[in-house]
């Protein structure tokens, strides 16, 4: 039913996330090494980031072009 929007919207690959499973204990060590003040990821071998390409590699998504809002509430 939405497929078509998602295909206007260029986000066709969100069809591939269905199933994926999640390591909670992988988010979990992540989310303890996430640093906010440098929006950094702190390691024993140093700090690392991800960048907005690295999210559109691993998720096959565009980034690209204009932004896609979606809202709740009624204009």
């Amino acid at each position: 039913v939405i497929f078509p929007f998602l295909i206007k919207a260029r986000l066709e690959s969100i069809r591939h996330f269905v199933g994926i499973k999640i390591d909670r204990q992988f988010i979990t060590a992540l989310v303890e090494r996430w640093r906010k003040e440098t929006h950094c990821f702190n390691f024993r071998e140093g700090e690392c980031t991800i960048s907005l390409k690295d999210v559109a590699i691993l998720t096959h998504l565009p980034v690209d072009g204009k932004a896609v809002c979606v809202s709740d509430h009624a204009p």
